[in-house]
C-alpha cells in the first residue's frame, strides 16, 4: 500500500524530505539488492519544513516520501543490484551512475514519461560513487533547474572496510543559489557531535553542478580516497595526504578521516562565499514562502547564526578534555597588535596594521592584502585585534589548530557557555594561540561580507618550525584575492594585493620557497604557473599542501590548481640568470595577475 504524500497546509505538492543517508534503500537478499525507485515532483524545503518551498523533481522509494538527496544505495562488494524505476514526471529522464564500477559516464538509461524500466548490474569495485538524473525541461528561465536535486550516493564497501561512517551529499539549486548538505542549509543542517580522540569517517559526494572547496575548521584530515563518479582510488596507509581544505569537483567524491583533538564548536563548510551566506530572496514564481516563515534577521536564536551565515555549512560539537591550555602559566613569548581600519579616502577599502609589542616592528597592508603574519610552532602567542572600522567583523585563522573560542567564528566558536564574540567597532579582542604545526596558512574575515573579504581583511600567515627565523630573502608568500573596485576595478584578480606587483629580484642558484594561498571569494579553479618569457612552463618541486608535507615526487611542471582555501608550498631554484613570470589565471573568464621574477647571476 502506497504511503500518503507529506503535504503542508495550503501546499499542493508533497514535501521533499531531507535524507541523512543513514539508511540504505531496497532489500538485500542472497547477494542481490533490489531497489524500487520513482521520480516525482515535490517542494524542497532547504531550511525550515514550513519555510520556503522550492518546486523540484526528486527521487523516492516506491511508497515512501520524496528525498533530497535521493535514497542512498550501499552494498558490499560483489553484490548485484536490480533496479526498477518508474517515471511519473511529464518528461523523460536520463539516469546516470546506475551501472558497474569502474564505468563510463556515457553508460546511461532513459526512462520515458510515465514509463517503468528494470535492469540489473554488478556493483563492481569498492568506492564512493553517485547517481543522478537529467530532464529536457530541467533548465528554464534565469538558470533555474528543476532536475538539480536528482542525485544520490551509491557506495560499494570493500570486504572488511569500516562502515561506521557518514555520507554527506552536496547539492545546489541556482535560482537564486541555494546550497545544502544532505538536503538542508545552515542553520538547519544536521548538528554533529563527537568526542576528543574519536576517529571520524566521512564520505563526501558532490551531486551539484559546481565544485566545492570543503574546509574543516580546527583540524587536519586524512584523504583516504577519491573518485570522479566512475572510478575510485583508495589510498594505501602512508600515502594518504593530510589537508584542511579539499575541493571536490562536479560529480566527484572523496573519503576522509579525522580525529578531533580539541573540544569546542567547529564548522565544516564550502569556502565559496556565495555558498556559505544566507540566500537572497527567491522570485515569487519559484517558491512559496508562508506568512509564518522564520525571520532571517533573528533565525529563532538557533545557536545564534550571524551576519548572513547560511548554506553549505555543518556545525560540529566536540566534547572532552582540552589539550591546548592558554590559561595556566600563560606567558606569551610573542605579543602582536593587529589593527583593522577603513582606508582614508577609499570607501570599501580596509587596511591592516601589525606591530610586534616586543621588537616594535611595524608592517602594513600591501595594496589590498594584509601584511605577512609570522609566528612559530609551539610558541605562546597573543594577537590583540582592534577594530577601527565602522562595521562589525571577525578574524579566522584558516587552517590553524587552536582553541575553538579563538578560531574566529563569533557566536558559534567556544566551549560550553563560552562563546566567541563578534568584534564590534572600537573594540579589541585578544586571541591566544600555540601553533601546533609549521606551514602556510591565512587569516581572513569570517564575517560573511564579500565587501570585507574583497576590501582587504585578509593576509598570508606562516608558522615557522620551532626555533627557526624567517628569512624573507628566500621565503616568498603569494596570496591571491579579488578587488572590490577602484583603483584596480571591480573583480580584478590580485596577487599580494595588486594585479601586477612590482618586479621581484632574486638570485640564480638559490633555492626559494614559494607559498601560495587562495582567499578569493569564489575562484575555485585558479591556475598558478611559473613560465619563461616565451611562455614555456619551467619545473619546481612541491613540498607541502595545507601545511602538511607531501611525498617528494621530484621536479614537476610548474603549474598548480589552487582552490579557494587551499595553500601550497613549492621550492624553485633557477639554474642561471633570466626572467620568469609567475601567473595566476582564472580559466573561466581570463582574469589574471602577473608577478615578474628577475634572477641575477651569483
Amino acid at each position: 500500500m502506497m504511503a500518503a504524500p507529506v503535504c503542508l497546509p495550503g501546499q499542493s505538492l508533497p514535501s521533499i524530505l531531507a535524507n541523512d543517508n543513514r539508511k540504505t534503500a531496497g532489500v538485500l537478499r542472497d547477494g542481490v539488492l533490489t531497489v524500487d525507485l520513482e521520480l516525482r515532483k515535490g517542494n524542497w524545503h532547504p531550511e525550515a519544513e514550513d519555510g520556503e518551498a522550492i518546486p523540484s523533481y526528486a527521487f523516492a522509494e516506491v511508497g515512501k516520501a520524496l528525498q533530497v538527496p535521493g535514497p542512498a544505495i550501499r552494498v558490499p562488494q560483489g553484490t548485484t543490484i536490480v533496479l526498477r524505476v518508474r517515471n511519473t514526471l511529464g518528461v523523460a529522464v536520463t539516469l546516470h551512475g546506475f551501472h558497474e564500477r569502474p564505468g563510463r559516464n556515457t553508460d546511461t538509461v532513459t526512462v520515458e514519461a510515465g514509463a517503468k524500466r528494470e535492469w540489473r548490474f554488478a556493483a563492481g569495485k569498492a568506492g564512493t560513487y553517485l547517481y543522478w538524473g537529467r530532464t529536457p525541461d530541467g533548465r528554464r528561465g534565469n538558470g533555474r533547474v528543476l532536475d538539480a536535486l536528482l542525485g544520490g550516493a551509491l557506495v560499494v564497501d570493500a570486504p572488511g572496510a569500516p562502515t561506521n561512517d557518514r555520507i554527506f551529499v552536496l547539492e545546489r539549486w541556482n535560482g537564486p543559489t541555494r546550497t545544502a548538505i544532505n538536503g538542508k542549509s545552515w542553520p538547519y543542517t544536521e548538528r554533529l557531535h563527537y568526542a576528543v580522540g574519536e576517529k571520524v569517517r566521512w564520505k563526501i559526494v558532490n551531486a551539484s553542478d559546481l565544485s566545492h572547496p570543503m574546509h574543516l575548521h580546527g583540524f587536519h584530515f586524512s584523504l583516504d580516497g577519491q573518485g570522479d563518479g566512475e572510478k575510485f582510488t583508495i589510498f594505501d596507509d602512508g600515502m594518504k595526504p593530510e589537508e584542511f581544505t579539499h575541493s571536490v569537483e562536479v560529480m566527484e567524491t572523496f573519503d576522509m578521516t579525522w580525529v578531533p583533538k580539541e573540544p569546542g564548536r567547529w564548522l565544516y563548510h564550502c569556502h565559496r562565499m556565495p555558498h556559505m551566506r544566507l540566500p537572497v530572496p527567491l522570485d515569487p514564481a519559484d517558491a512559496r514562502i508562508p506568512e509564518h516563515s522564520h525571520d532571517h534577521q533573528h533565525m529563532h536564536d538557533m545557536d545564534s547564526p550571524y551576519a548572513g551565515m547560511g548554506g553549505m555549512i555543518m556545525g560540529l560539537t566536540v566534547t572532552g578534555k582540552p589539550v591546548l591550555d592558554t590559561e595556566t602559566n600563560w606567558k606569551p613569548a610573542r605579543r602582536l597588535a593587529m589593527t583593522i581600519s577603513n582606508r582614508s579616502g577609499q570607501a570599501g577599502f580596509y587596511e591592516i596594521g601589525l606591530k610586534d609589542a616586543v621588537t616594535g616592528e611595524v608592517s602594513k597592508s600591501t595594496g589590498l592584502t594584509g601584511p605577512l603574519l609570522v609566528v612559530r610552532q609551539g610558541e605562546q602567542t597573543e594577537i590583540a585585534i582592534t577594530n577601527n572600522t565602522k562595521e562589525v567583523t571577525a578574524v579566522h585563522w584558516h587552517g590553524l589548530e587552536i582553541e575553538s573560542y579563538y578560531d574566529g567564528v563569533p557566536h558559534w566558536g567556544g566551549l560550553g557557555d563560552k562563546r566567541a564574540p563578534a568584534l564590534e567597532p572600537g573594540k579589541t579582542f585578544t586571541v591566544r594561540m600555540v601553533p601546533v604545526r609549521p606551514g602556510s596558512f591565512m587569516y581572513h574575515t569570517h564575517w560573511h561580507d564579500v565587501a570585507q573579504l574583497t576590501g582587504g581583511i585578509h593576509g598570508p600567515m606562516v608558522v615557522l618550525p620551532a626555533g627557526e627565523k624567517h628569512n624573507a630573502a628566500v621565503d616568498k608568500s603569494f596570496l591571491f584575492s579579488v578587488s572590490p573596485g577602484e583603483p584596480y576595478g571591480a573583480g580584478l584578480l590580485l596577487m599580494n594585493g595588486s594585479p601586477q606587483p612590482a618586479v621581484m629580484r632574486l638570485m640564480a642558484g638559490v633555492t626559494y620557497r614559494f607559498r601560495f594561498m587562495n582567499i578569493t571569494p569564489s575562484m575555485d579553479n585558479l591556475r598558478v604557473s611559473l613560465r619563461g618569457t616565451d611562455g614555456a612552463v619551467v619545473e619546481w618541486r612541491r613540498v607541502a599542501k595545507d601545511a602538511a608535507a607531501v611525498r617528494d615526487g621530484g621536479p614537476q611542471r610548474a603549474e598548480q590548481h589552487v582552490a579557494v582555501g587551499e595553500t601550497f608550498d613549492f621550492e624553485y631554484r633557477a639554474a642561471g640568470p633570466g626572467e620568469l613570470r609567475l601567473e595566476a589565471l582564472s580559466p573561466n573568464d581570463g582574469r589574471r595577475a602577473v608577478q615578474a621574477l628577475v634572477f641575477a647571476g651569483q
